[in-house]
């Protein structure tokens, strides 16, 4: 009803659960602001890290999975610098991330993998052990090769080429399709609740620009006080996008028995792509080793992981390369199958339910605050909710 606030009611339940995510200890809070005051990415209607603490303080479950919030704070460490009681809360909101990642994932599995590092490093291990049996199962009784020469004997690459296709394309598409999957289901949490009026279809429209902007260019991390961080982090998104559309739209193309010369189109796109990911990820440990910032303090166990994926993804993939080229065959095939193992469940668990996440998230809640702040604006002002603490 026009004019009226909902009632919403307090769970007792909610701060033991977010602090199943990660250390979640804001308990010392004085209330002060400090916090809010000393973020450059808060504005009229995004006031973190303080709201979000608040709501889930006090129990307040469904603002807090309404709340587009921590998807805002780019991870500065700037509240955290500026609290007076080291209440941390720039690690309060990575463990709010996870906690909001598990609202929005459908199959239950993100709870899982977020809450214990046994099951998450469980699913790295069992998804590479399949992919083991696989290739083994592949040679020994598709391709049909005897036992003891499996080896010792390099077989040309031709033979795998219609297979791997199909499954390269699986273990990309299926984790995009698990995460656009939960697009519907984010958008009814934070955009389609009792709480706010709901946007007519023509600002979504109007504003989806805001999504490919925010994707493209990330430009609220420019404003973080690490000099370097965004560009390591953009360099390193263009990299994994760029091999990722190679492998989806021209694997064939890509991927072939042929050696081409140095100069050739299909090479330096690699090596381009390779570059831009070392780079990033370069820049990433670099942060890590100079742990005295607040910005690399207390990172969780799969932000030291995921890094660690990519790289041996990436470093795997030069060599079988550079193997192929100097005409070492077998050397090259061991090689190419360490890379499958590697980056099979990087993909699958990673790109599915870690890190890899926020790439989606990010963009598209930085979209619907667009959209908020537009239909705020042309609202009346009787109908306009209070959305803050």
């Amino acid at each position: 009803m026009a004019g009226s606030v909902l009632q919403v009611q307090s769970d007792p339940t909610l701060l033991a659960e977010i602090r199943r995510y990660g250390k979640f200890d804001p308990t010392g809070c004085y209330q002060c602001g400090s916090c809010t005051l000393s973020c450059d990415l808060v504005g009229d209607s995004v006031t973190f890290p303080r709201r979000s603490i608040r709501y889930a303080l006090l129990g307040l479950r469904q603002p807090l999975a309404e709340s587009l919030d921590p998807w805002v704070c780019h991870d500065c460490g700037d509240c955290s610098v500026a609290c007076p009681r080291q209440s941390e809360p720039r690690i309060s909101m990575q463990t709010l991330r996870r906690f909001l990642c598990v609202q929005y994932d459908w199959t239950g599995i993100a709870s899982k993998l977020l809450q214990s590092k046994a099951w998450y490093l469980g699913s790295l291990f069992s998804v590479a052990s399949m992919v083991l049996f696989l290739i083994v199962a592949y040679h020994l009784w598709y391709v049909g090769m005897v036992a003891k020469d499996f080896a010792t004997t390099a077989l040309g690459l031709e033979h795998m080429f219609p297979i791997i296709t199909y499954y390269t394309l699986t273990v990309i598409l299926v984790p995009l399709v698990l995460l656009f999957s939960r697009v519907f289901r984010i958008w009814r949490l934070t955009m389609g609740g009792e709480r706010q009026a709901r946007p007519p279809l023509s600002l979504y429209l109007r504003e989806a620009w805001v999504y490919v902007y925010q994707s493209v260019s990330d430009p609220l991390m420019r404003k973080c006080p690490e000099k370097g961080r965004w560009l390591g982090h953009w360099v390193l998104a263009l990299g994994v996008v760029m091999m990722l559309t190679v492998k989806v739209f021209a694997l064939q193309w890509f991927q072939t028995d042929n050696l081409y010369r140095l100069y050739h189109p299909q090479r330096w796109l690699g090596y381009v792509a390779t570059a831009l990911i070392l780079y990033g990820l370069a820049n990433i440990f670099a942060g890590r080793l100079r742990a005295k910032k607040e910005i690399y303090k207390e990172s969780s166990f799969q932000d030291l992981i995921f890094p660690i994926l990519l790289v041996l993804t990436v470093l795997s993939g030069l060599a079988a390369h550079t193997f192929r080229y100097a005409g070492f065959a077998l050397t090259c095939h061991f090689l190419y199958a360490l890379h499958i193992i590697i980056a099979t469940p990087m993909l699958l668990v990673e790109m599915s339910f870690g890190k890899w996440s926020h790439m989606v998230y990010r963009p598209l809640a930085l979209y619907f605050l667009a959209v908020r702040e537009k239909a705020g604006q042309q609202a009346p002002a009787a109908e306009v909710v209070p959305h803050a603490l």
